[in-house]
């Protein structure tokens, strides 16, 4: 049996050909995949359509870390977090209350024009948060979503509802603009902000309110922070991040380069530890708040 694709998939399959960049590409190989006929005789062509589709999904992902930027903005920080939500869901307001950043609050709708930058402190960790302009219907096509390479780059995207309105309809909003930008929330990391006035919301993310937001953040993000001091001296402060379940051989690393090569053992006090200032070795897995002291040749 012939494949036998209809009218939309030919016009698709041209727009994949005639695309110049990724997301074109991907946009397209989306379209050719929906109009796709599904029978036994086009088993190759949709896997050859979906192994592109992963392709380019990667190839997307993969630029955005490189370049480690997305609209002029740089990565800073242990993450970046990133503030989505519709005009008017108090996006400035939870920017101001988490970070150092110093916005202008108002109630006119889309006043905010471009991204803001603030940073959040977490124990002495820093990280980076970032505020985007107002999604709303049509937003993924309106620049080619410039903004959406931020969300890209981000190791969490925070989704902020407004409490006062229907939060169902404005999550819908939402999802369905970044799933046209070619962004799938499903598979990055991601909590819901009931904002204003909480009310309990049942939705495929986590939920919180914004008196818990921070912590939720932090653990969302796996996370965890260690400090590092001198033979007889006190902890050095900031502490280090790293990702959970790291080891000391990654806290050495992160350290100095030779620490490492000259490692002779550690000392840990901590919930890592049965007994403080055990004697460990680089495989030792630590836990968040131990303090690591380097014992080297």
């Amino acid at each position: 049996m012939p494949v036998n694709p209809g009218r939309e998939y030919l016009l698709s399959e041209q727009e994949y050909h005639k695309a110049q960049d990724y997301i074109d590409k991907l946009k397209a190989l989306q379209k050719m995949y929906a109009f796709v006929p599904k029978h036994k005789s086009s088993e190759n062509l949709v896997k050859w359509i979906k192994d592109k589709i992963k392709k380019y999904n990667e190839l997307i992902e993969k630029t955005s870390k490189k370049k480690g930027k997305g609209f002029g903005i740089k990565k800073e920080g242990a993450a970046t977090v990133i503030l989505v939500g519709l005009t008017n869901s108090g996006r400035s307001y939870v920017l101001s209350k988490l970070s150092n950043a110093r916005i202008e609050i108002s109630e006119l709708e889309y006043n905010t024009k471009k991204p803001e930058l603030g940073m959040m402190d977490y124990n002495g960790i820093k990280i980076q948060v970032i505020e985007l302009p107002a999604i709303f219907k049509g937003y993924s096509e309106h620049n080619k979503g410039v903004y959406l390479s931020l969300i890209r780059m981000s190791d969490l995207v925070v989704i902020i509802l407004d409490g006062f309105k229907n939060l169902d309809e404005q999550l819908f909003i939402i999802e369905d603009e970044l799933k046209k930008g070619l962004i799938d929330l499903s598979k990055d990391n991601v909590l819901v902000l009931v904002n204003k006035e909480f009310r309990r919301f049942s939705c495929g993310y986590k939920v919180v309110s914004l008196d818990g937001l921070k912590e939720e953040i932090w653990k969302k993000l796996n996370l965890i922070y260690v400090y590092t001091k001198l033979p007889g001296k006190e902890k050095d402060y900031p502490p280090v991040d790293l990702r959970r379940c790291s080891n000391v051989n990654d806290l050495a690393g992160k350290v100095h380069k030779d620490f490492i090569k000259k490692f002779r053992f550690a000392r840990v006090w901590g919930r890592s530890v049965r007994h403080e200032g055990a004697q460990v070795g680089l495989s030792h897995v630590l836990e968040e708040g131990d303090v690591v002291e380097f014992h080297l040749r």
